[in-house]
């Protein structure tokens, strides 16, 4: 099994989601340690107070109280989250053109549709992680290497 170097975030208002997620990563046999929140309001606590390395942050957008754009927007707003330049995409059931157009006027990394089932999720899962195991981010302890242990 490979392991992902950093937490994944999950941030959805649907409980059923993190064992979605979780049998995906089994699908591609990939470890990664997860953090379930669900509410954006318990996720920026924890962000704002780990220490912890975050891989990738995906929000559900329709949640109640405070939606997956507006948590966007509040992490940011704050100059210690902002800085930690944490790959944020939206994986929601659906979307209008006014929130597409919204989301990404906040420098949104990405918004997915929600896969029906476990096998779809990881075709998408799969390519999310690709793609971010060799982007290079502000806080990547060695520019110009993959930070992780995968191979491509």
């Amino acid at each position: 099994m490979k392991k992902l170097s950093g937490k994944i975030v999950l941030v959805d208002d649907h409980p059923y989601e993190k064992d979605f997620l979780k049998m995906a990563l089994e699908e591609l046999n990939i470890y990664a340690d997860l953090e379930f929140f669900l509410s954006p309001e318990t996720a920026l606590d924890y962000l704002r107070e780990t220490r912890d390395h975050i891989f990738l942050i995906i929000s559900d957008m329709n949640m109640p109280k405070m939606n997956g754009l507006d948590f966007k927007k509040v992490i940011d707003s704050d100059e210690r989250l902002r800085v930690k330049s944490v790959p944020f995409i939206f994986s929601s059931s659906g979307a209008t053109k006014s929130q597409l157009k919204e989301a990404y006027e906040y420098r949104l990394q990405g918004y997915f549709l929600k896969p029906q089932d476990v096998k779809d999720m990881a075709k998408q899962l799969e390519l999310i992680i690709r793609y971010w195991i060799v982007s290079v981010r502000p806080d990547s302890e060695e520019l110009g290497r993959q930070h992780s242990v995968f191979k491509l």
